[in-house]
C-alpha cells in the first residue's frame, strides 16, 4: 500500500539541524535553498520559502514584463543577495557546498533531469507537479531519491491541506459508507477559456487545432530568453511565443496537459483515503477534432477518462472518471435541489458512497491553518448533520501563507530526517497516474488494459513505446 506518510529508505541529509517550533528559526539553522525556475511557480515557492536562506536563482527567462504573473526578472529584483544562473547544471556546480536543498518549478519537460541532477549532488527537492513528463522519467525520479536518501516533495500543495486531511479521515471513518465510484472535474461544463492564450498575427491559437500553421513564422527570440537553454531535453524547434510563457502546458513537447495539471491534486485525496495505486484499465474520449494520429502537437481541448482500479483486500474495485474541460458535467447526487451548489462548480471532486456523497473543490487552495467552509461537505444533509467528525488521526501541518504548510512540511522533514507528506514514492504514483491518463487521450476510444506490477500495458504495445521519449543532444537523463 501506498500512503501519503510511508517511508522510503533511510535518511541521510547535511546539516543535523533542529526545527525551530518556538519562534523564528536562527540563522544557523535556515537552510540554504537554490531555485531552479524563479518566475511562475518558483514565484510561490519563493514566497513559502522566505524564512529560509534563498541564495541562487536559476532560470532561463529574465524578462521583467510577460504574461506571466510573475516573471522571473521582476521576481529576482526581490533577492538581491541571491547568485544569478541561466543553466542549473553550472550552478550546482559552482555552488555545491552552499546549497542545502533545491526547488524545481520549470516546466515540465525539464523537472526529471534538473531533479536528479540536484539529488544525485545529495540535494534535498521539491519538485512541482507532475514529477515528470513520461513513465519512465517518473520511474527514475523515484529510483533516484531512494538512492541518494535525499528528502522530497512533489508540489501537490492540497496534500497538507485540512480539507484533504479531513476526507481521508471522513472516508475511513466509513461516513458515506462503501464507496466504488469517482468524479473528478476540471472545467467541466465548459470548453477552455481563450482569456490567458496568446495571439500570434491573427491566430488564436487556443480552442483549435489549425494553429500549428504559425509554428514557422519567424519570431525573433527576446534577448532575455535563452532559447536553447529553455528546450532542454525536448527536440529543437523555432521559438515562437505560442510556447511560453504560461502555455507551454499544452504542447507535447513541453507539458503534460490538463491531465498532468491537475491529476494530483484532484487525485490525491480519493488514492489516499481508498488506497488506490494504478488503474488496471483507462479509456478516454476527446473531443471530435482531435485526432492523435494527425496531431502530433498537442494535446485535446477536452477529454473524459474512465478509470477501473481493482479491489484491495477488504475494498472494492472503484471506477473513478474523470471530466478535462468537457461538455459534460459529472452527475449530481440522488435529492440534488436546483438551487445545491457544488462546492466549486469548475473544478473538484464527487466521492459516491453506498450511503451518501463527499463533496469538495478545489482543495489545493486556501488555507492549512484551518479548513475552509464549504470547500468539503457531506450530502445529503441528512447525512451531514447527525456525523460526528472522526478525531484527527492525520497530523495537521500548520504553515504561513497560500497553503504555505506545503514547503514548511519539506522543510521540517528535512531538518527531522523524516519523509515529507508527499515525498516521490507517493508523488510518483499521483505523476504516474498522469502519464496513464495523456497515453489513453493519444489512443482515444480503446480500452487499455494495464499490469501495475510489471507497469506495461497488455493490449498495446504502441502504447507501451509512449513510456519514454527520445532527448536532444547532450542532455542524457542524469544516471
Amino acid at each position: 500500500m501506498i500512503a501519503g506518510t510511508t517511508a522510503v529508505g533511510s535518511f541521510s541529509f547535511f546539516p543535523a539541524r533542529v526545527f525551530g517550533r518556538g519562534g523564528a528559526t536562527p540563522p544557523s539553522d535556515k537552510l540554504n535553498i537554490a531555485m531552479i525556475g524563479t518566475g511562475g511557480r518558483g514565484a510561490v515557492s519563493l514566497q513559502n520559502l522566505k524564512d529560509e536562506n534563498i541564495v541562487a536563482l536559476c532560470d532561463v527567462d529574465w524578462r521583467t514584463e510577460s504574461r506571466s504573473q510573475f516573471p522571473a526578472g521582476k521576481v529576482a529584483a526581490q533577492y538581491p543577495s541571491a547568485r544569478r544562473f541561466d543553466d542549473y547544471r553550472k550552478m550546482l556546480e559552482e555552488m555545491d557546498k552552499n546549497i542545502d536543498a533545491v526547488v524545481v518549478a520549470t516546466p515540465d519537460h525539464s523537472h526529471a533531469h534538473a531533479s536528479i541532477a540536484a539529488m544525485k549532488m545529495k540535494k534535498h527537492v521539491y519538485c512541482e507537479k507532475p514529477m515528470a513528463h513520461d513513465m519512465h522519467e517518473v520511474r527514475a525520479m523515484m529510483a533516484a531519491a531512494e538512492k541518494y536518501k535525499v528528502i522530497t516533495q512533489t508540489g501537490n500543495q492540497g496534500h497538507s491541506n485540512y480539507d484533504v486531511r479531513s476526507i481521508v479521515e471522513w472516508v475511513r471513518a466509513g461516513a458515506i459508507g462503501t464507496v466504488k465510484e469517482v468524479h473528478l472535474f476540471e472545467g467541466a461544463g465548459r470548453r477552455p477559456a481563450a482569456a490567458a492564450a496568446p495571439k500570434v498575427g491573427t491566430v488564436d491559437w487556443q480552442g483549435q487545432y489549425n494553429f500549428t500553421k504559425i509554428l514557422s513564422d519567424d519570431v525573433p527570440v527576446p534577448s532575455e530568453l535563452k532559447w536553447d537553454l529553455w528546450l532542454g531535453p525536448a527536440p529543437s524547434r523555432r521559438y515562437n511565443p505560442a510556447y511560453l510563457p504560461l502555455s507551454w502546458r499544452r504542447w507535447l513537447d513541453f507539458g503534460t496537459g490538463v491531465m498532468g495539471d491537475f491529476v494530483c491534486h484532484y487525485l490525491d485525496p480519493v488514492a489516499w483515503s481508498l488506497d488506490l495505486e494504478l488503474p488496471e484499465t483507462i479509456e478516454a474520449q476527446t473531443d471530435e477534432g482531435y485526432d492523435p494520429k494527425t496531431n502530433s502537437q498537442t494535446y485535446p481541448n477536452y477529454s473524459q477518462l474512465r478509470c477501473g482500479y481493482p479491489a484491495r483486500g477488504k475494498r472494492p474495485a472503484v471506477t473513478v472518471t474523470w471530466y478535462l474541460n468537457s461538455p459534460e458535467r459529472p452527475p449530481r447526487p440522488q435529492g440534488w435541489k436546483a438551487e445545491d451548489k457544488l462546492p466549486d462548480e469548475t473544478g473538484g471532486g464527487i466521492i459516491v458512497g453506498s450511503q451518501g456523497w463527499i463533496l469538495f473543490g478545489k482543495v489545493f487552495h486556501g488555507s492549512t491553518e484551518k479548513s475552509t467552509p464549504g470547500l468539503v461537505r457531506l450530502f445529503p444533509d441528512e447525512l451531514d448533520r447527525p456525523f460526528k467528525r472522526p478525531d484527527m488521526t492525520i497530523p495537521r501541518i500548520k504553515g504561513g501563507g497560500d497553503l504555505g504548510g506545503h514547503w514548511m512540511d519539506w522543510v521540517e522533514a528535512i531538518r527531522a530526517g523524516r519523509p515529507a507528506g508527499s515525498h516521490f514514492g507517493y508523488g510518483g504514483m499521483l505523476s504516474k497516474s498522469a502519464v496513464l491518463g495523456n497515453i489513453a487521450q493519444r489512443t482515444k476510444g480503446k480500452v487499455l488494459r494495464f499490469n501495475a506490477k510489471e507497469e506495461k500495458f497488455t493490449n498495446d504495445d504502441d502504447a507501451n513505446k509512449m513510456f519514454q521519449r527520445s532527448y536532444r543532444e547532450g542532455w542524457k537523463l542524469p544516471a
